[in-house]
């Protein structure tokens, strides 16, 4: 015969076959073949079909997640659809999941199946981010515009549909309030509460706080009715008419809406989506102005969604405390980050009473509570007189409620499940903006919050996209609330608090329809 069989069984192995017998050249009993018989080898055909199944199924789904047709966040079809649907064995599906699993682009969570993890939304689907902003650098009034009012009415500052309903609220935070107003005293309905807030909702408060770096004392908290009032607060505490208030560019408008009624003037700084306030900006503007007070949301800001390093935060404070400069912290996002660690607040870094740290439950918890607070610094006495002539005192029962609440462990249990869930949605959020806004030029890339800041085509003006978008029944937030300059109108800030449902879906589709047509 002339061929070597070792050499075609070696060959036969090389080439990825999965088995090789030998045969003989004639057919007789084993027992019975001479010694002289020449063995030749059968190459049986590749591998089964089921060893090549998984692999066409594991690409599939591979594929589906890199050209963003699976979202993050998204739920797989079950293993039992997938066994019945394409006529595959168990094991097969199986075995194609844990693969995806194993290279991180897909998750299983008990007792509710495999899911796309949210940190595949790759640059293939992915918008670049924002160029920092480039403010005029010079103080100037503030004038709040009426559209603000207007979404404010609606209820829906952090939705596209204010008229969808939602799934229930927490159940606990409802218990724990009903069981605080059942337990309430005819003393408590004659009588105000002290104005430093229930001592056992400030040490609650307090023990929270060194999540952020810093041991506080419960008598160095002072309860307010929601972050926007204990901002007021600081505001009135380290300000007169007249004084120049150093703000970030894009800025929270509700920080604009304070310095307008405070008659305090606002001076923009320039501001990176990454990494917030740029402190060579803030340096020179201490150069050339009399800057009264730094007013900042480091972790995770309004509208970019950015959060400044550990090392700016650190020169920022250095520049501010070297000029006797109050800075006042809005920390409202903080406990919604997506990473494990939670980023150190300003004030932990302050050891000289300067920094009024303004927080609430609003963002983490509920917009209904209106519960939140303030670590004044050196400011507190003055803050103190402040909040009695403001709201003179805060509602005992909602206290109480809350401070069980926090008590029972059930904060830390929302918060854990909503920042999965909001790293879930905003990743959803990112991978779809090139599909339904293919026009969007960029859009910042949040690691914690609730919100990220798209930029649109420079002939886009969002407050003229704002009405025709609310004809339709979508609220829009303009980029132009973010200032107080004539800036960013062709920008969106667009929240991911809320589920991206098939009629969010609809409405991005129809919003870059109205887009198309401008």
């Amino acid at each position: 015969m002339g061929t070597d069989p070792k050499k075609l069984y070696s060959s036969a192995q090389w080439l990825g076959f999965r088995s090789v017998h030998y045969v003989f050249e004639a057919t007789v009993p084993v027992a019975r073949i001479p010694a002289t018989r020449t063995l030749w080898p059968v190459i049986y055909e590749r591998a089964p079909m089921t060893e090549y199944l998984y692999h066409h199924l594991e690409q599939t789904f591979r594929e589906d997640i890199r050209m963003g047709q699976r979202s993050a966040g998204d739920r797989l079809p079950s293993v039992r659809q997938l066994c019945v649907d394409r006529k595959l064995s168990k094991s097969t599906v199986l075995t194609a999941y844990r693969r995806l699993e194993a290279d991180g682009l897909i998750e299983a969570r008990p007792r509710s199946g495999y899911f796309v993890c949210a940190s595949n939304v790759t640059p293939h689907n992915r918008l670049k981010t924002p160029e920092p902003s480039e403010p005029h650098l010079a103080p100037a009034p503030v004038s709040a515009a009426q559209v603000l009012v207007d979404i404010m009415e609606k209820g829906a500052a952090f939705d596209l549909l204010p008229s969808v309903e939602w799934a229930p609220g927490n159940e606990q935070l409802r218990r724990c309030l009903s069981r605080a107003v059942r337990r309430q005293s005819s003393e408590q309905q004659l009588y105000y509460d002290e104005p430093m807030g229930v001592l056992p909702l400030r040490r609650q408060l307090a023990s929270r706080l060194v999540q952020g770096g810093r041991k506080v004392d419960a008598k160095e908290l002072l309860i307010t009715a929601g972050c926007q009032h204990a901002l007021l607060l600081a505001l009135m505490a380290t300000t007169e008419p007249g004084d120049v208030v150093a703000v970030e560019s894009p800025g929270f408008y509700g920080a604009f809406q304070l310095l307008e009624a405070l008659g305090l003037q606002a001076l923009e700084l320039p501001s990176s989506a990454e990494s917030g306030v740029s402190p060579n900006a803030l340096e020179l503007a201490l150069q050339h102005w009399d800057v009264k007070v730094l007013m900042v949301s480091p972790n995770f800001a309004t509208p970019t969604g950015a959060c400044m390093p550990e090392s700016n935060k650190q020169r920022i404070l250095a520049l501010t405390q070297a000029r006797g400069i109050a800075v006042i912290e809005d920390d409202i996002y903080g406990d919604l980050h997506f990473g494990l660690q939670r980023p150190r607040t300003l004030y932990s870094y302050d050891n000289t009473g300067s920094v009024l740290l303004c927080s609430s439950f609003s963002k983490s918890l509920s917009r209904d509570l209106r519960i939140g607070w303030i670590a004044p610094g050196r400011y507190l006495e003055r803050v103190k007189r402040l909040k009695i002539v403001t709201s003179l005192a805060t509602s005992v029962t909602l206290q109480q409620g809350v401070s069980q609440f926090l008590e029972e462990g059930g904060l830390d249990r929302h918060l854990r499940h909503k920042r999965q869930q909001y790293q879930r949605q905003c990743a959803q959020l990112q991978s779809v903006l090139p599909q339904y806004l293919p026009m969007a030029v960029s859009a910042s890339q949040p690691e914690g919050g609730l919100v990220l800041w798209l930029e649109l085509p420079e002939s886009v003006n969002t407050l003229e996209l704002y009405a025709r978008a609310r004809g339709e029944g979508i609220v829009v937030t303009p980029g132009s609330l973010f200032s107080g300059q004539d800036r960013y109108q062709n920008f969106l800030r667009l929240s991911f608090a809320h589920p991206l449902t098939t009629e969010h879906k609809d409405a991005l589709m129809l919003l870059g329809e109205l887009i198309q047509c401008m």
